[in-house]
């Protein structure tokens, strides 16, 4: 094990960033970031870390720390046409002396060259003398001029007093410009402020207490505003979210991830989609996330979901089952939308995928390698086992770094401008491009988005040129998505995807429970069904004789249990469900237990959740009522119950032991026939009575 040395003023990196050690005193030792955050660790928790890196190269210098050497030949490009022309007009002048011709070639000669004092016959001694007594200079001077211009160029000739190069802060303190760099670093995250005012007596007080109260003061606020400009790219009186966006580039070279085949790297994220969802039961705008799909190599986008804010961990399981089947086509679509649109060798993929036939034109991939963000659904059970199933390697993204996955990042910039900028509802990517009336503009619901997103992508995105999609081999192609991939089966081919009818209950969360006679608790609710009579107090086939219990946090009504008799699926109903109780979530489920600790009751009565729950469901009589909340997770369980019965329709249903409660219509006359309704005539139906306020 090799030994590390530190001392003070080392450059180390530590947790991905460059920290110059500021101080030691044996046990600890005290660090100060790149961006001036300081912080103490101790010695042996450094040493131990797997970030560590002793020996780092330190950050580049600046213009103003370094003072180097510039590029001659660039300063004279940034000069003043007149001082220029005078320095061509001095080299002419010398040229003439050391040749006889100002432009010194004899066969660029002007008409009257070369002029008597001048001839090329003539010592050049005598030459240069004669051009020192037109110039009112000495000869050694002249010889000087040469000198110069034969090490430096026309930039010997330069007059230097008018050549300076500016540095506005050659004469402020060293110490003032760092202390400006960490108060920007510290003030990154927190709320704009003005440049004379806060950010000014903030770094006067950071100053005091590094060196001593009044040791550095600053100068006057006028020249610290201009230090500031110059120092910092992104001002602190800047909106927030340039400050935060600039705080969050890394302090390396980009790095490019680069897919030659299709499904050879998909990267996934969610983000918050710009427009407003509207619900028409609650009359209120719910904020809307977006979670989409990005295969590198063609581009393409291969699945999404719009869900409610709060995107759950089965959304991305389900999504990567999207991935790898085909979107149907929608009534209304043209055909021109269709999979053989896609200009692949379609009657022969039919042969491998029947599922084409009705497919839209959007690739169907298997994924290969998923690259992700460090968010909560991404990270759990569900992916990790879908993906496990899949044959499909998982690769996480560094925390905050979104340039680790720039190509979803940038897709997500051009949804905006190409979708949500034309959509009711569009409410702006920060609330400094908001509008006043963006509620109120709101009229889609998620579903209806859902659908206007579905023909957004397969009628204009995968079929635009696109301008960052070069092919390999073709630099000056420019292809869209469809046409890519299209491409890309030539030389990569196509993988039949996975058909699972059963997919959907394989990605649900798992519970290990016994079954009891009376059913199964899961969330201190009972769930029962006829199939686990059979069942009841036996041990499970399973290394810890305990049953595997699926759910849906998107839907607790339910509960979904494998027979290991004949492999079909049966659906658990919760006990105490009633028939006015709605799909409700996890989080809803939390909401009513901690209104029933507030009555002073046990969150395990289940009567009495039932009881909250009906109270949560049925507020819609009193609309007016609602709070924020309300309204909210009215529209968020409605929505989510709805996602997670169509998912539940993918593949094979389940035997459902208690089937759903329907309403009853009322009987038919008795001279319509059984079975029929007969014809409604609109000419013989009373109007209703209208409210006449005049008639008062």
């Amino acid at each position: 094990m090799s030994s590390q040395r530190l001392a003070v003023t080392d450059w180390i990196e530590f947790e991905e960033e460059r920290h110059q050690v500021a101080g030691l005193d044996g046990v600890t030792v005290r660090l100060r970031s790149e961006n001036g955050r300081i912080q103490t660790i101790m010695l042996t928790a450094l040493l131990a870390d797997t970030s560590f890196r002793a020996a780092v190269e330190p950050p580049p210098t600046t213009l103003e720390d370094a003072g180097a050497d510039l590029d001659p030949a660039g300063v004279l490009e940034g000069l003043d046409e007149a001082v220029k022309e005078a320095a061509l007009k001095l080299e002419a002048h010398l040229l003439e002396a050391m040749t006889g011709y100002r432009s010194g070639d004899p066969l660029s000669a002007a008409t009257d060259e070369p002029l008597p004092q001048y001839d090329p016959v003539l010592p050049q001694v005598v030459r240069v003398h004669a051009k020192a007594q037109e110039l009112g200079v000495t000869d050694r001077w002249l010889w000087k001029l040469w000198a110069r211009r034969a090490e430096n160029g026309l930039w010997g000739l330069v007059d230097k007093r008018k050549a300076r190069v500016r540095n506005p802060l050659r004469n402020l303190d060293p110490r003032v410009i760092q202390a400006i760099r960490d108060q920007a670093a510290a003030e990154r995250t927190d709320s704009s402020a003005t440049i004379g005012t806060r950010f000014y007596r903030r770094t006067q007080n950071r100053l005091d207490a590094d060196h001593g109260s009044g040791a550095v003061p600053l100068p006057s606020r006028d020249t610290f505003r201009r230090a500031v400009a110059y120092l910092l790219d992104t001002s602190p009186s800047a909106p927030a979210y340039q400050r935060a966006s600039a705080a969050n580039q890394p302090d390396r070279p980009f790095g490019n991830v680069i897919a030659t085949r299709p499904g050879e790297v998909v990267m996934l994220d969610t983000t918050p989609l710009d427009v407003l969802a509207y619900d028409p039961g609650t009359t209120s705008t719910i904020r809307v996330e977006l979670t989409v799909a990005l295969d590198v190599a063609t581009r393409s986008v291969l699945s999404w979901r719009l869900t409610p804010e709060g995107t759950k961990a089965i959304d991305i399981g389900l999504l990567l089952a999207d991935v790898m089947t085909p979107e149907m086509m929608r009534p209304g679509w043209s055909d021109a939308l269709g999979y053989q649109m896609l200009r692949v060798p379609y009657e022969r993929l039919m042969t491998v995928d029947e599922r084409l036939s009705e497919a839209a034109a959007r690739p169907v991939i298997c994924p290969e390698t998923l690259l992700y963000d460090h968010g909560k659904p991404y990270k759990s059970d569900v992916v990790w086992r879908a993906c496990t199933r899949w044959k499909i390697d998982l690769q996480d993204a560094r925390k905050l770094k979104p340039t680790d996955k720039p190509h979803v990042e940038r897709l997500f910039k051009t949804i905006r401008e190409q979708f949500a900028e034309h959509v009711a509802g569009y409410k702006g990517f920060n609330v400094a491009h908001r509008g006043r009336t963006a509620e109120e503009q709101a009229r889609w619901t998620i579903d209806e988005l859902t659908e206007f997103f579905a023909e957004y992508v397969i009628a204009v995105y995968q079929r635009k040129h696109h301008r960052g999609l070069i092919l390999h081999g073709f630099p000056d192609l420019r292809v869209s998505p469809n046409e890519a991939y299209a491409m890309a089966l030539g030389s990569a081919g196509y993988v039949d995807c996975p058909r699972e009818t059963t997919v959907y209950f394989e990605l649900l969360p798992i519970a290990r429970r016994v079954i009891h006679p009376y059913g199964v608790e899961l969330n201190n609710l009972t769930y029962n069904a006829d199939i686990l009579y059979r069942y009841r107090k036996a041990k499970a086939p399973y290394p810890d004789e305990l049953w595997p219990i699926r759910y849906d946090p998107r839907n607790l009504l339910h509960a979904y249990f494998l027979d290991p008799t004949d492999g079909r699926w049966h659906v658990l109903r919760w006990t105490h469900a009633l028939g006015e109780h709605q799909p409700f979530t996890d989080i809803t489920l939390r909401e009513a237990k901690r209104l029933i600790a507030l009555r002073g009751r046990k969150p395990e009565d289940q009567a009495a959740v039932a009881q909250a729950l009906t109270d949560l469901q049925n507020r819609t009589d009193a609309l007016e009522t609602w709070t924020a909340a309300d309204r909210k997770r009215h529209t968020r369980d409605e929505h989510k119950g709805s996602a997670q019965h169509r998912d539940l329709q993918r593949g094979d249903p389940p035997v459902n032991s208690h089937p759903p409660l329907t309403v009853v219509p009322d009987a038919p006359d008795e001279d319509v026939e059984p079975g029929e309704w007969g014809d409604l005539d609109l000419s013989k139906v009373t109007a209703a009575e209208v409210w006449d306020p005049d008639a008062i």
